[in-house]
């Protein structure tokens, strides 16, 4: 009995040696595996810079031709053959397209900023660029973005609200601004609108920004201990089911994000938190309780880029005007200035309405849509406009920010992969 049990102990033995032996085998496969993706994942990155350099050589070619930037015929094509080689490959055409959509996005920017890096002489100086709240706000992660494919640089000056970005811009103590104009859940912001109106600051480009709100509390805190949130406006208006859902936790405006972050970070108190991005969470040494607690997860704002001087957008730029106008106080005044854009064939993007502060009962209409002041069908529209509408002021034509992704017809797509 006892050689047995001793048999079965040295058998035991040598089988645990055995499966720690297997495991350290595992071990070592799975990390060189994991090294050799990591590679893989480097030499990814080398190729789509070099395709990108590749790209903007195809940009100088065509600034140098005249051509515009997008050819949709070369992209429709070339995403009909990586299709077709992806297919081959095992890859389904779904995985293809939505890769292939990105880097064709990531070009056609590109591309983009190049035209007007050089076709309309944008000087390269760096930018003083006036931002609401301070480093890692939403407004700021815009401006990151917005820059991130531009040779010009920019040095963030932060303000306390929007009136201070429009006064620093007036001023020329800012070359230029960013505000969030609209979200996709909380709709306008009004103020924004109106302080256009009131400074008549040039529109030079735009930017959307896909935000994720979180909810930020000091080290130890619960959303059992909250009672207390702080944060803009428009931020608490896009997380209005979270307090719904906590009916005990109550809502306070802040100037901004920052400003609630900050108020947070200083008083380390476990019954107040705020809302705002992560970046900033993790900037401010915050936690994050509660991740993406906005009612929708596909909420975006779109910011304007605001200066005293409007830029000049190259034709072969995709571009957007935006204007206002008033119309008399008769019937069917505003249908007559709509009706110019329809008979021109301009498509109209935004419609916005706000009261003018001078005159009584009387709107004045925000209008953004696609198409350069300078052609000659634009120009054409805007003086008909004119003629029919009692005051009308272009606040700025500038790069149109959607790129739509080329679309191809998946049932002849269908027919070619089933050829294969």
């Amino acid at each position: 009995m006892l050689k047995q049990i001793t048999g079965a102990i040295k058998i035991t033995g040598q089988t645990m040696k055995e499966a720690q032996k297997n495991s350290n085998n595992y071990y070592e496969q799975l990390n060189d595996l994991r090294q050799s993706i990591g590679q893989l994942d480097e030499d990814l990155l080398r190729i789509f810079a070099e395709r990108r350099k590749l790209s903007l050589k195809v940009a100088n070619n065509k600034l140098a031709t005249g051509k515009k930037v997008r050819d949709q015929a070369q992209e429709k094509n070339l995403l009909s053959n990586l299709t077709k080689k992806g297919q081959a490959l095992g890859i389904e055409p779904s995985v293809t397209l939505s890769l292939f959509h990105n880097i064709i996005e990531d070009s056609v920017r590109s591309q983009y900023d190049f035209f007007l890096e050089n076709c309309a002489q944008e000087s390269l100086e760096p930018l003083t660029l006036a931002v609401l709240g301070e480093p890692d706000s939403y407004s700021h992660i815009a401006a990151q973005q917005h820059f991130a494919t531009k040779k010009r640089r920019f040095t963030p000056e932060f303000c306390p609200n929007f009136l201070s970005i429009f006064k620093s811009i007036d001023a020329k103590r800012a070359d230029i601004g960013i505000v969030p104009i609209e979200n996709t859940t909380a709709g306008n912001i009004t103020e924004v609108y109106d302080l256009l109106l009131q400074y008549q600051l040039k529109i030079v480009g735009e930017e959307k920004l896909k935000v994720k709100h979180c909810l930020v509390a000091p080290k130890g805190a619960s959303l059992e201990t909250i009672k207390d949130v702080y944060s803009h406006p428009q931020a608490i208006a896009q997380c209005k089911a979270f307090f719904n859902q906590h009916p005990h936790i109550n809502s306070h405006f802040r100037s901004s994000t920052s400003s609630a972050l900050k108020l947070v970070a200083e008083y380390q108190n476990p019954s107040i938190a705020a809302i705002a991005s992560e970046q900033a969470a993790e900037s401010s040494g915050l936690e994050v309780l509660s991740y993406a607690i906005n009612n929708y997860q596909e909420n975006y704002t779109r910011f304007l880029l605001i200066a005293n001087q409007e830029v000049n957008v190259p034709n072969a730029v995709p571009a957007k005007t935006t204007l206002t106008l008033q119309t008399s106080q008769q019937p069917g005044a505003l249908l007559d200035c709509l009706q110019v854009f329809k008979s021109h064939g301009i498509n109209m993007t935004k419609l916005e309405s706000r009261p003018i502060p001078t005159k009584p009962w009387q709107e004045l209409f925000y209008i953004d849509f696609e198409g350069n002041a300078n052609e000659i069908n634009i120009k054409t529209a805007i003086s008909e406009l004119k003629t029919v509408a009692t005051e009308v002021t272009v606040l700025g034509t500038y790069p149109l920010h959607d790129i739509l992704a080329t679309k191809l017809d998946h049932h002849a797509l269908s027919n070619q992969l089933n050829k294969l």
